[in-house]
């Protein structure tokens, strides 16, 4: 027993090296159910370290946040979205520190990136515009926004729904909008407008996703194991050749990259035909 502990200790502090880990460490393959990948980019690949943690997407482009080394400079990656996947440019995250930002989100105007208890957004230059206090984690790890409420978490069961003021330096208000994350392991939120739901990814090395509907009731779980065992931030992108965002999640892994699963089935011609035969 006292030799298992040990592995578990040292298993911990080898995760904890290079990934930002839940300690509260499920069991891999415990998902009921399986989503389609539809894609994959491998982040170091395009110039990053094994310390990235948060993506978000602007519509055009992927942003992925970078610790570097503990005390080093805290990066963001600006990568395509089409099937290339090239670095555009990496700039600073002007203002972060520790494992800088965790996760991001796009509300058409800015990229949010949460940290600690603040949030930082930025331009589409990519330049740093603002920022507010989120008080109802800390750290805020999780950040999505369904076009009025921003929603966070971190590693616990709860989910918060966030109200700002659109004020930058002001002090956002929340209120626990879930309870469902029962690997106490959020890392990343999403928000799927198309499915009218929230997305969560989680860093209890269990490879779990859930699937929340707009009221925070559990849709279900998703497993990305092997794939993806240890995630970090997640965010809604397009993927070509499809109707709609799908899900995309960053990997804490050998190597660190971002994984697409398919979410939004678009319908086929033919299925636009049966409809019409109802009627």
């Amino acid at each position: 027993m006292r030799y298992l502990l040990i592995l578990a200790l040292v298993t911990g502090a080898a995760f904890a090296s290079d990934a930002d880990v839940s300690p509260w460490m499920g069991t891999p393959g415990a998902g009921e159910s399986a989503l389609t990948q539809l894609d994959y980019f491998d982040i170091e690949a395009l110039g990053a370290s094994n310390r990235c943690v948060g993506v978000g997407f602007d519509g055009t482009n992927f942003w992925v946040t970078d610790a570097q080394s503990a005390g080093g400079p805290l990066w963001i990656h600006i990568i395509t979205g089409d099937l290339a996947h090239t670095l555009v440019t990496t700039v600073d995250q002007n203002g972060t520190s520790g494992w800088g930002l965790r996760d991001l989100c796009w509300d058409g105007t800015y990229m949010y990136g949460s940290q600690s208890t603040t949030v930082q957004y930025y331009d589409g230059s990519y330049a740093r515009a603002g920022s507010f206090t989120s008080p109802a984690s800390n750290p805020n790890r999780a950040m999505a926004w369904d076009g009025t409420y921003f929603y966070t978490g971190s590693f616990s069961a709860d989910i918060y729904q966030v109200t700002w003021d659109g004020v930058s330096g002001s002090t956002a208000s929340f209120t626990t909008w879930s309870s469902a994350i029962s690997n106490n392991g959020t890392y990343g939120a999403a928000w799927d407008a198309t499915n009218n739901c929230l997305w969560v990814s989680t860093a209890s090395n269990d490879g779990l996703l859930f699937q929340l509907d707009a009221t925070g009731t559990l849709i279900t779980t998703y497993d990305q194991s092997p794939e993806n065992v240890l995630a970090g931030g997640c965010t809604m992108g397009n993927y070509a050749g499809t109707d709609g965002d799908q899900l995309w999640v960053l990997a804490q892994a050998t190597p660190d990259g971002v994984y697409c699963w398919e979410v939004v089935v678009p319908l086929e011609r033919d299925t636009w035909g049966s409809i019409k035969t109802i009627f």
